[in-house]
This record gives C-alpha cells, structure tokens and sequence, in this order.
C-alpha cells in the first residue's frame, strides 16, 4: 500500500532528521584535524559537485533565477547553505555533538514565532504543547536529570554560536516557501549552494594563504565525502520536499528528532556518554513532535 503524500513527507523528515544527527558526529570529528572553512567548503563542493549531472538539462531556469531574483538567491544562499555551515562549525569545534543535536530543538519555537510574527499565523494548541513538552524534554537533558542542574548552567562562545546558526536555520526554513518554484528542487539546491559557496571561498582561499595547504588523510576525505552527500545534499533535498508538502512549522518540528540521532550517533561512534536522563529526555521530544504533527497543516502558497 503506497504511502500518502504526507505520510512521505514525514517519512522523509526523519531520515532527514537522522542525517542531520550524522552530521554533527562526523563534523565533530574532522574539526580535530581541519579547519572549519576547509570543512565547510568540502562539505558544499562535494554536494554542488554531484547534481551538475541532475541539473544541467536547467541551465536555462537556473539562469533566470539568478537574473531576476538573485536577491532572494543570496539570501536563501547563506541563511541555509554554506555561510550558515561555517557559522555552525565554528561553534561545533568548541562544543559537543550531542549538545549541538540538543540545541536543534530551538528550529522548532523560531519558525513559530516567525510565522507568527511576519505571517500572522496563529499557533494551534497542539503545537504549543507539542513546543512546550519538547522543551521540558531538552531542559531535562540538559539538566542531567536534575533541575537543579541549570541555575549552574555555563554557555560558552562556541554555543552561542551554535545557536545563532540554528536561528539563522529556522528563517531559512521560513523563507523556503518563497523558492522560486520554476527550478526543480535540485536545481534550486544547487543555485543556492552555488551562490553559497561563492560567499566563503575567498575566505578559505586567504586561510590557505596564511596557513598553508591542509593535508587529508584517506579517511577525512572519505568522512567529510560522505558529509557532502548525505546530512547535506540528501537531506537538503528531503528537507526541501517536506517544507513543500506540510509546511515550515510541522517540518520544523521534526529537528525535535536530532537529538535522538545524534546522541545514538556520538554514543556508537566518538564515545560520548549516553545516560538514562538521555533516554527520559528523548522520549519527551519524540512525543512533542507527533502531538504537533496530528493535524495536518495548511501549506502557504509561494511565489511561482
């Protein structure tokens, strides 16, 4: 039996969210040996790279779209592509792939405030509990348990960062609903990741120029390989795909999942500890998303 096409959509969004959670493990591992700016312009190389062959039969659109509406181009290009990539690796080298998975859970409360501010567009009850038992659920690990825990609680430069990313992420999952919709979603991934990378090379170009060259091990190019294919090519496009069938919010609330992925993900493979408080707190996000996601949202229409 074949699946409804929200159905899809939130299958889509958890592999999405599984990807994601991926992504802050291995990046976190690379960081120890290469720079952010190295990383994130391998990461969007890579992925850029792959849909040339997917996209050459639009070069046509892909020109229009940087012709005429290059101003939102560039803006979707570096709230949600390789600028956003590099704020958000610079705080992950000073910080934990878990907690970054954590912080994910702030997407979810932005782009309801976003929409509600810039789109009028009133919460429903579910997802305001849904929002508020998630959130008890991040405190709680965060808390190890102990609530108590928090009045103790130190954010360092490289969280904030973290989180200036994600907030940066949530407006881009907002601003998705205005992509113009003459591009395939392939090409408008690579459109932006185009522009995207555009924005950051002349940095990394000045980085080698000071710092010399960086030397990759078969396994970084392997590693940072499959972080351009998957978390970020794969589940841009999954992403993109969810946003267009139930909407910014319902999407958002599924980077709840994160956590989840990325805990299992540094646990199994860096060795990060993994506790009960972790399991206490997971099951509260999972529960926050599906009570939001029981009533299907009404997609706003975007610009042709």
């Amino acid at each position: 039996m074949l699946l409804s096409p929200r159905l899809m959509a939130y299958a889509a969004l958890i592999v999405t969210a599984a990807m994601w959670g991926s992504n802050a493990v291995a990046a976190r591992d690379l960081l120890d040996t290469l720079s952010p700016l190295t990383l994130a312009v391998f990461r969007w190389v890579v992925a850029t790279t792959a849909l040339i062959p997917f996209v050459w039969n639009e070069r046509g659109p892909i020109l229009r779209a940087l012709r005429t509406q290059w101003p939102l181009m560039l803006l979707l290009a570096t709230v949600g592509f390789a600028p956003n990539t590099l704020v958000s690796y610079l705080g992950l080298q000073g910080t934990t792939a878990i907690f970054v998975g954590l912080m994910n859970s702030i997407v979810p409360v932005m782009v309801v405030l976003i929409m509600a501010v810039w789109m009028r567009r009133r919460p429903q009850w579910r997802e305001n509990v849904g929002l508020a038992l998630s959130f008890v659920g991040v405190l709680t690990v965060l808390a190890h348990g102990d609530f108590r825990h928090l009045l103790a609680l130190r954010v360092s430069g490289y969280d904030f960062l973290v989180l200036f990313g994600l907030m940066i992420w949530a407006l881009y999952t907002v601003l998705l609903l205005l992509r113009p919709r003459y591009l395939s979603l392939p090409a408008f991934v690579f459109t932006a990741s185009l522009l995207g990378l555009m924005l950051i090379v002349p940095m990394l170009l000045g980085e080698w120029w000071v710092k010399g060259l960086p030397s990759f091990t078969p396994r970084e190019i392997a590693l940072a390989t499959y972080i351009g294919l998957v978390p970020t090519l794969t589940a841009m496009l999954l992403f993109g795909y969810g946003v267009a069938q139930v909407g910014p919010v319902q999407a958002g609330i599924f980077t709840h999942l994160v956590p989840i992925f990325s805990a299992l993900f540094a646990t199994l493979f860096i060795h990060e500890s993994l506790y009960l408080y972790h399991g206490v707190g997971f099951i509260l996000v999972a529960g926050g998303a599906v009570l939001c996601c029981l009533k299907p949202e009404q997609v706003l229409s975007s610009r042709p």
